[in-house]
């Protein structure tokens, strides 16, 4: 099962590309921010501390800048795409699932982080939390959008969602 995100954005691919790669520009939007060998087969090493989790070390799948960006995250795969377009660029995530289950957790993950992405994009003030003015929805709401669009029963999501 794959996920499929595109996103308009009025910066040109390579200022889109450092958010993408860089461990101080990541820290500002990504759920799991990383430093990365910059070649296919190389190391993602994600960044451990309070409000990450403990991740094992990824692999770089594809590195082609500043268009192409794909890597391991846990059992998923992550593939960035960068199209030029005018000034700005199409960004395209697409992430493909180890397990079906998660799908509506990570679903709504990518879609805050996304938006979490573009403020950052646009130099606003940006973070991990969901209770910032203009969040295009709550977490929880979200989450239960993607249960109904990928036909997840709550209780075989993992992790199941919160009451």
């Amino acid at each position: 099962m794959a996920l499929r995100f595109e996103r308009e954005r009025a910066h040109p691919p390579e200022r889109v590309w450092r958010a993408l790669t860089e461990r101080a520009e990541l820290s500002a939007w990504h759920p799991t921010p990383f430093e990365l060998d910059r070649l296919p087969g190389g190391a993602v090493k994600y960044a451990s501390g309070a409000g990450l989790p403990a991740m094992e070390d990824g692999e770089v799948l594809d590195f082609d800048p500043p268009r192409l960006l794909a890597y391991t995250w846990f059992e998923d795969r992550l593939r960035w795409e960068l199209r030029p377009q005018g000034d700005g660029c199409l960004l395209v995530l697409t992430h493909t699932f180890g397990e079906r289950f998660k799908a509506a957790r990570d679903g709504a993950g990518w879609h805050v982080c996304l938006w979490w992405l573009s403020r950052h994009l646009d130099g606003a003030p940006t973070g991990r939390g969901d209770d910032v003015d203009g969040l295009p929805r709550g977490g929880r709401e979200l989450n239960e959008e993607y249960l109904r669009r990928f036909d997840i029963p709550p209780e075989k999501a993992t992790p199941p969602p919160s009451g």
